[in-house]
């Protein structure tokens, strides 16, 4: 019996040590200090499907990146065009993709649609705003 006692003391010293750290990252992991990832700067998101463009009607001039989300069945892509920007266009995303569009936006109106067959005419197109600066 004597030579059981030893590795039995074993196992027990691991599984007590793997008790012990997995209790401290439960308390590590407060969901209250918790935060959600911080949205950068001049980030939009932008949600295209058949046939709508979601995404807000106003935003401040400055460096914008646009995050780009195809929710529908067909492939769609996303074009600008406005103030310094003449038709920027994205790639085309498949369904289900995503991408992103990085561009300067300057204080003006902005078309904003998909150039994809006629998406834009049945209703893939919307205008932007574009007021001030970034945080001024």
């Amino acid at each position: 019996m004597k030579r059981f006692r030893r590795p039995l003391l074993l196992v027990f010293l691991a599984l007590s040590s793997l008790g012990v750290a997995g209790a401290a990252s439960l308390l590590a992991a407060d969901p209250a200090e918790e935060k959600p990832p911080a949205t950068a700067p001049g980030a939009v998101e932008v949600h295209l499907s058949e046939y709508v463009v979601k995404m807000p009607e106003t935003l401040p001039a400055g460096p914008t990146t646009f995050a780009l989300h195809n929710d529908g069945n067909k492939k769609h892509a996303f074009k600008i065009e406005g103030p310094g920007i003449e038709g920027t266009q994205s790639a085309i995303l498949e369904p289900h993709a995503t991408g992103e569009l990085k561009v300067t936006l300057q204080p003006g109106e902005y078309k904003i649609y998909c150039p994809i067959g006629s998406h834009s005419i049945k209703g893939m197109s919307v205008k932007l705003v574009v007021t001030g600066t970034q945080g001024g």
